[in-house]
């Protein structure tokens, strides 16, 4: 009766720990990164008892976690990726939508300056075009300033967001540290596996992976190692936490945040290798979509300022002076680094800005005003001026870093880092179209590994402003056709204006809306009229926005092709629960009704025996 009794028993207790299990699957149906468990029932060892073997009933060896690691580690990674793009995407639809607003106004208005140009070259002598020119040149100005203040309050966004997002992964990331202690202590203790702290550990490690690119590593002790950016940099590791940190660039005053992590006790920028998660997709919106589109329009804008203030400077106005700027010219300094050595210049000694190299004898540089300020000749104003359109085409939407090497400094590009000249303190040098100069010893002192940014294609956003607000100073007339000498040319002709009424350099203003003065290509000829200019930086954007959008609806794809399949494993089904609750309370019942059988064959047996 005794092995009746303990089989019944030993079945009692575990279709009770089966009931548990089934109804805490139940119970944690909506739990996020929760995984059924399944209670896995062992025989006890049978008893040999002569030539009979008796059965040793039943017991729930161990309640497993029903789930694959390698599929757990696809989500991660889909997860991951998956955050990315929909975070970019909706960064970059924001932005999309903000210069879509203004695209219209933009190109409208920068065609109504020109055409207003147009009207004035009709008729030069009209006060009303005159007026009319420099009023459409202030409404540039204020679209331009609106266009302006969307992307840079765009990129406080972008600063708020990677503070948001760094806190979010270090809670996570501390989450994750925590819980491998616990698992480690209940290993070692011999227990079992805590499978709701290792669904918890799951579940914080997934929610990592929409912040930030992540790999995780099994540990031998029932840890989780990880690392971020493609495994280079451990956020978990031998149970060490290393958090990331955001904060200002080393060029402060530019106001760009960058994540950070102390390696080795130096503090090292790792945004670059970051290539996955919210935190990945939001820097790379600012870096290939934010930053080139400020850089595209800046390159626009110089080519508008440049051109139509030299294009002014080549005439005359009501008066008879030789033109002045139309637009406030580019003129933009360094921005240091904070690893400068201290006593070192703040960077403003560095100048950077448009100043074509003059021809041959024709050193005075523009605006001609006064008159004894003209080149030589008419000749030499052409050359200065057909200078001046190869340095428009030679500007690229880029920037760049000045290191200074113990002597001279280096100027390289600050995307590819590709050394793009040298800068001799005291002597200017031209590179991408603009003039980088420094000046000698001692009017400023540097040190070598001292750095600079210089960012001005951005610097002209918020520079862009109209200059000339005298009519009468548009320089409509032209350079005097009379041949002097008669030798068929007035290239050898002192620079003279044309007769009032003279509309020649009017006409050449209104035709920089149609020329072809950006990007030139590798034979130096232009590709792009300044509205082309514009037009790069509108479709770079729509492009990205595209290209993001494919990329999320693939990636989505993906993730919830991994997400179902981790839901038919690990996810809970009610109906299969429903089912093992009806089959564990009958077995349970069962084994209830053996221990009662068992009991009354017992008191049977005594009643005989006391007969």
């Amino acid at each position: 009766m005794s092995d009746m009794l303990m089989i019944g028993s030993t079945a009692t207790s575990a279709f009770r720990r089966a009931l548990e299990v089934t109804g805490h699957n139940v119970a944690n149906v909506a739990t996020d990164g929760y995984s059924r468990q399944r209670a896995e029932f062992v025989n006890n060892s049978a008893q040999i008892v002569g030539p009979i073997q008796k059965g040793g009933g039943v017991r729930v060896d161990n309640v497993m976690r029903v789930q694959a690691d390698y599929i757990q580690s696809q989500l991660v990674n889909s997860s991951s990726t998956k955050s990315r793009y929909d975070e970019s995407l909706q960064q970059s639809k924001q932005v999309e939508g903000l210069i879509a607003g203004n695209d219209e106004g933009v190109q409208q208005v920068l065609q109504q300056f020109f055409d207003s140009i147009q009207n004035l070259a009709s008729n030069p002598t009209s006060n009303v075009n005159r007026q009319l020119v420099v009023d459409e040149a202030s409404k540039l100005e204020s679209h331009i300033e609106n266009l302006t203040s969307v992307l840079i309050s765009n990129e406080d966004d972008v600063n708020n967001q990677i503070d948001s997002m760094v806190l979010e992964i270090n809670a996570r990331v501390d989450l994750v540290a925590r819980v491998n202690a616990e698992v480690g202590k209940t290993l070692n203790n011999g227990g079992q596996l805590p499978n709701d702290l290792l669904d918890q550990r799951d579940q914080a490690i997934l929610e990592l992976s929409e912040f930030i690119d992540i790999k995780a590593h099994q540990t031998e002790n029932g840890g989780i190692d990880i690392y971020t950016a493609s495994g280079k940099f451990p956020l978990v590791s031998d149970g060490t936490v290393t958090r990331i940190d955001s904060r200002l660039s080393e060029f402060s005053n530019e106001n760009r945040k960058e994540v950070y992590m102390t390696i080795s006790g130096q503090s090292r920028d790792i945004g670059e290798f970051i290539t996955g998660g919210s935190l990945g997709g939001i820097l790379d919106f600012r870096s290939e979509m934010l930053d080139s589109a400020k850089n595209e329009l800046g390159v626009m804008l110089n080519g508008l300022v440049a051109s139509t203030n030299w294009q002014n400077y080549q005439g005359y106005d009501v008066n008879g002076d030789a033109g002045e700027e139309i637009f406030t010219p580019l003129t933009v300094s360094g921005t240091k680094s904070i690893n400068n050595a201290t006593g070192s210049n703040d960077g403003s000694a560095i100048l950077v800005q448009f100043n074509p190299t003059a021809p041959a004898g024709a050193p005075n540089p523009p605006p001609f005003n006064p008159a004894g300020l003209q080149p030589l000749t008419y000749g030499d104003k052409e050359a200065y001026l057909a200078n001046a359109y190869d340095s428009m085409g030679n500007m690229k939407a880029s920037e760049y870093i000045m290191t200074h090497d113990g002597t001279n400094f280096l100027v390289t590009n600050r995307e590819t880092n590709a050394l793009l000249g040298t800068v001799i303190p005291g002597t200017p040098v031209e590179i991408d179209g603009l003039e980088f100069s420094v000046p000698a010893p001692p009017a400023a002192i540097y040190q070598a590994g001292d750095s600079f940014v210089i960012k001005p294609h951005q610097a002209i956003l918020k520079q862009f402003e109209v200059s000339l607000d005298d009519p009468d100073k548009i320089a409509a007339r032209g350079q005097s056709p009379v041949d002097t000498n008669a030798d068929g040319s007035i290239l050898d002709e002192v620079p003279t204006a044309g007769a009032q009424g003279d509309n020649v350099n009017a006409a050449n203003l209104a035709n920089l809306g149609s020329k072809k003065i950006l990007y030139s290509d590798a034979l130096n000829q232009p590709t792009e009229t300044l509205l082309g200019g514009y037009s790069i930086m509108a479709t770079g954007i729509g492009m990205y926005v595209q290209s993001s959008d494919i990329k999320l609806q693939a990636q989505t794809s993906v993730y919830e092709n991994v997400l179902d399949r981790r839901e038919s494993l690990s996810g809970v089904s009610l109906d299969e629960e429903a089912a093992n609750l009806v089959r564990f309370q009958q077995a349970y019942e069962a084994a209830a009704q053996v221990i009662s059988t068992s009991k009354s064959i017992f008191d049977t047996l005594l009643s005989a025996v006391r007969g």
